[in-house]
């Protein structure tokens, strides 16, 4: 009977313990998936952003208006092979037919589609998934409108991006503690990842949930009939849903070494082992509280932001290892994000800067040069009978070309000049500190250099030309940080009237063309 007394109180506080941890495991697992979904949330909205700003930049371009459908094709091709994230990329006329495909006959009608009537109305448009009609394949669309140099409306780039680059991107923020988390559109219908078991459907819990935009919370039994703690979020203003789902067995299992200290504690607390429960309390305490603060950070888009060090010495070793896989975590969220961005920036082919690059870092190299009283040139190179090389000897050897020309030119440009791949053979240097005279000595270097350049391919030797067009601005002017893009887009326009007046008089040359700073647009 002793005894009996002794377990009873014992036993009434380890079942209380086990029924309240659970409930708090349950909790604190619903906090973990809406963190997780949080993330994926913003990344998931800022990549699509970004595409959207891909395609924008692309529509801004003046030439889309100008050159003739091969060049119009060409320059769409080497794009996409730039942004492996779109399917297809085509410029739509104002009356709603495509041009420039890189992938099929153009003229395709596509004036019924909501991207076209957006554009029309000057919007820019990012669609739900669809069945594209150019490529058949299941992706989305971003659209932004062109408009001439009176802004009238000229038609639209459209972009469509695969649902394949959705699941990779999903895939990159994924791990143990992210439960079975999806991306579905409104009506259920999985988006990413591709090889998930599937989307959802009326009747599951958590989409009747979602739809009526109740609450998640708790344990409920999902369409297989298994208990489960899940939540979710919209995105992109309600367009698509990201939801998560954890069995409550794998909660329980994955915080069963760090309950089975505290449930040891709980049947001696009563006799010997109050004070050592506290501390051990406070042992795991502070050091979750101290994670939970940076995923906090985290949360917000603050990646930067140290972890510090536990703040105790004698942290258990679960702590220890959570500690340990959270920093791991975060090291490849990081890493991941610099290779998206590395990779935006840079062409596939050569290595070097794309026209994205240009236009990102160029306006403030343009900015700081002119701002100290500096002048600022732009050199825009384009490979001669290009097209031969490629017709005559395949793409192979053009791709053996293009990347034996920037490997010279890195050898023979400044560490503080910025070069791209402009498009197709295309290629700008925008050169700070450089005026006029030393502009056209740079770009006779490189023409003297190109023309003695041989390139191995195939048992052959290829030699080719450049034409360059090149146009500077001397100081003084005075720039707003919004007026360098306007200036560079200037620079880079003399520069290409240039490089055709190079062309249209033999090719193989340099042809140079000032610009005054009171020419420029200066705000």
């Amino acid at each position: 009977m002793l005894w009996a007394m002794l377990l009873l109180p014992v036993a009434a506080g380890i079942g209380f313990f086990t029924v309240h941890s659970s409930r708090a495991l349950q909790r604190e697992a619903l906090d973990d998936l809406t963190a997780i979904l949080r993330l994926q949330q913003q990344f998931v909205e800022h990549w699509t952003l970004e595409r959207s700003a891909d395609i924008g930049l692309l529509a801004s371009d003046p030439r889309i208006l100008t050159l003739p459908e091969p060049r119009l094709r060409a320059m769409f091709r080497t794009v996409l092979d730039e942004s492996p994230a779109f399917n297809i990329i085509v410029y739509v006329d104002q009356d709603g037919r495509t041009r420039g495909d890189p992938k099929g006959p153009s003229g395709v009608d596509v004036s019924d589609r909501d991207y076209f009537k957006a554009a029309r109305d000057g919007r820019e448009f990012v669609s739900d998934v669809i069945t594209s009609r150019l490529t058949g394949k299941r992706e989305f669309i971003v659209s932004s409108p062109v408009r001439d140099g009176q802004g009238r409306f000229r038609g639209l780039i459209m972009g469509g991006v695969s649902t394949e680059a959705l699941s990779t991107l999903m895939r990159t923020v994924q791990d143990e503690t992210s439960g079975n988390a999806v991306l579905l559109r409104a009506s259920g219908e999985l988006l990413a990842p591709l090889d998930a078991d599937g989307g959802l459907k009326p009747g599951d819990v958590l989409l009747d949930r979602a739809t009526a935009r109740e609450p998640s919370s708790g344990v409920y039994r999902n369409a297989q009939g298994e208990r489960v703690v899940g939540t979710y979020l919209w995105c992109l203003d309600g367009r698509w849903l990201l939801a998560a789902e954890r069995l409550e067995t794998d909660v329980i299992r994955v915080h069963a070494g760090v309950l089975a200290v505290p449930l040891a504690g709980a049947a001696l607390v009563f006799l010997v082992f109050g004070p050592a429960l506290l501390r051990l309390a406070r042992s795991l305490d502070a050091p979750l509280k101290q994670l939970e603060e940076h995923a906090r950070q985290i949360e917000q888009g603050n990646f930067e932001v140290a972890c510090p060090p536990l703040p105790v010495a004698d942290a258990p070793e679960e702590v220890l290892r959570l500690d340990q896989a959270y920093r791991l975590m975060v090291a490849r969220v990081r890493s991941a994000l610099d290779a998206l961005r590395e990779a935006s920036l840079t062409d596939a082919l050569t290595g070097v800067g794309n026209r994205k690059r240009l236009f990102s870092e160029g306006p403030r190299l343009l900015d700081a040069s002119l701002r100290g009283g500096r002048p600022t040139s732009v050199l825009m190179l384009d490979l001669d009978h290009f097209k031969l090389v490629n017709d005559a000897h395949g793409h192979a050897a053009g791709d053996a070309v293009l990347a034996a020309f920037a490997g010279l030119l890195r050898g023979l440009l400044r560490q503080s000049d910025l070069f791209a791949r402009y498009g197709g053979e295309e290629f700008a240097v925008l050169a700070p500190n450089a005026g006029a005279r030393q502009a056209v000595e740079l770009a006779e270097r490189i023409r003297q250099a190109v023309e003695r350049l041989e390139v191995p391919v195939n048992g052959e030797t290829l030699r080719f030309t450049v034409s360059i067009g090149a146009a500077s601005l001397e100081p003084p002017a005075t720039v707003h940080a919004q007026g360098a893009v306007a200036i560079l887009e200037a620079l880079l326009g003399r520069a290409d009237e240039a490089l055709y007046a190079a062309k249209a008089t033999g090719r193989n040359r340099v042809e140079c063309r000032s610009m005054a700073s009171g020419s420029a647009p200066v705000l």
